[in-house]
């Protein structure tokens, strides 16, 4: 498990590597013909929905005005605003299934991450080579409670789910994020990319809720939470 003092560097040599391959492909690359996630399906997963505060409604406004009549560029609407705790499935789900969650998930839940609030600290861009990200540092506890989270469902019969929704990588995933532009290409724009070089240095506050396990679709502006 990380420690708090590991995020800022964790996010800086992501963004350092991304900042590599930017400078060896100056154009956008390969055209993308399939979405990242099927827009029309609800994923299970857990996170937060803080409010918005004005650095970071500044922040999705200054990203839509930059988005402005590019059909590639997919940027999260100020109302859906989130920050993951742990995905869990892809998006493969109906409104029909919501109430058939299975009891054994939400036992899962409420023994490891049900009532915690988290805060995410620190908030700062982090770029991958088609999406720039708002990520941050979380406090211990929560670190702890996504750890054994994980660890429950990864010996549970949701194993199967986890492995289609996160490949083999480590579980949990490391970044305590949200993203807030995916790009329909290998690569994003220059416009994009210097906004994010401007601002790389740029903190954004800290945003605090409590963790939900809900059927969302993939930028969160429906959300159905699991009881």
């Amino acid at each position: 498990m990380l420690n708090s003092d590991d995020f800022p560097q964790l996010y800086r040599r992501t963004s350092e590597k991304t900042l590599e391959q930017w400078n060896a492909h100056s154009g956008i690359g390969q055209v993308r013909d399939e979405a990242f996630y099927d827009p029309h399906k609800l994923a299970i997963t857990s996170g937060i929905q803080p409010a918005l505060t004005p650095p970071l409604t500044q922040l999705l406004q200054e990203l839509h005005q930059l988005a402005e009549n590019d059909p590639r560029a997919d940027v999260m609407p100020l109302s859906g605003l989130h920050f993951t705790f742990f995905a869990i499935t892809m998006p493969q789900y109906l409104r029909s299934d919501i109430a058939a969650v299975d009891p054994e998930l939400l036992s899962i839940f409420a023994e490891h991450a049900k009532n915690l609030t988290v805060s995410v600290r620190n908030l700062q861009l982090v770029a991958l080579p088609n999406q720039l990200l708002i990520a941050g540092t979380p406090e211990r506890n929560s670190l702890q409670a996504k750890e054994a989270f994980a660890r429950r469902l990864i010996d549970s019969p949701w194993r199967d789910k986890l492995r289609e929704r996160h490949g083999d990588i480590p579980l949990p995933p490391p970044f305590w994020h949200s993203t807030l532009v995916r790009y329909q290409a290998q690569f994003l724009p220059e416009r994009f990319r210097n906004y994010f070089q401007a601002r790389q240095a740029h903190h954004y506050g800290d945003v605090s809720a409590e963790v939900k396990l809900a059927f969302t679709n993939y930028n969160w502006t429906e959300v159905f939470s699991c009881p």
